[in-house]
């Protein structure tokens, strides 16, 4: 931009007599402070940005005026195309687009006739279309860009959660099975260790009838064999599977 504004300038000078360069000199000033106004310190308040956009406008139509075979001037007019782009929204980004590029043609059409003007505008007129379409799809790439690292980010939050989610399920999971064990252990086998106890006490009461005591000591050893093959098959109910 800064680069394209020195090279008209140059030849502008170049060209002109040097009682002329004060007003060219005054003019492209006056044009680039305005220009680096609105795009860099961006947004300003709409009805602003107009009035800047009007004053370039008026700007380069006297620059156009002093000689208007220095039809290279028009070109400051796409760098106002450039400018629109960045600074309006749709609507009036495509008013401001179709204005200047009719400027182009209207004012070189105007001062150098229908023909020459025609064929020296045409040029700055699609070199306006151009720059100012390049600024829209290089700003709605930077958009697009920005919400897909927006969404890769939720979806990295989401993806933190889900793992947290199922952390706590394990957590879960693994409370619920230590009820479940912890409830077979106290209807199975502590009931059965129970009824164990008690044959066992029974039997020592009848010590001196053995004849007495060895159904209670066959009942002890069948229940003391039931609690055993309970507590086999839980733990092998706990033990993870075989792949």
């Amino acid at each position: 931009m800064l680069v394209v504004w020195a090279a008209v300038l140059a030849r502008t000078l170049g060209l002109a007599d040097a009682s002329q360069w004060p007003w060219y000199i005054a003019g492209f000033s006056a044009f680039l402070a305005i220009l680096l106004l609105v795009v860099l310190r961006r947004p300003l308040p709409g009805p602003l940005t107009h009035v800047a956009m009007a004053v370039q406008v008026a700007i380069v139509l006297v620059l156009l005026a002093i000689d208007p075979d220095r039809d290279f001037v028009t070109v400051l007019f796409v760098l106002q195309c450039f400018q629109a782009a960045v600074a309006f929204p749709v609507v009036a980004r495509t008013v401001w687009v179709v204005a200047l590029t009719g400027l182009i043609g209207g004012s070189l059409v105007l001062e150098l006739g229908l023909v020459r003007g025609l064929a020296l505008g045409l040029i700055p007129m699609a070199a306006g279309v151009v720059l100012s379409m390049y600024v829209v799809a290089n700003r709605e790439l930077e958009e697009e860009r920005a919400a897909a690292e927006l969404l890769v980010t939720e979806l990295q939050a989401v993806q933190d959660r889900l793992r947290e989610y199922a952390g706590q399920a394990d957590e879960l999971a693994a409370l619920e099975q230590r009820s479940r064990v912890a409830a077979e252990l106290d209807q199975s086998v502590a009931r059965t260790l129970a009824e164990a106890l008690a044959a066992g006490t029974s039997a020592r009461g009848l010590l001196d009838e053995p004849e007495l005591a060895a159904p209670q000591l066959e009942r002890l050893q069948e229940q003391t064999k039931q609690a055993l093959a309970q507590m086999r098959r839980i733990i092998t109910e706990l033990r993870p599977s075989q792949s």
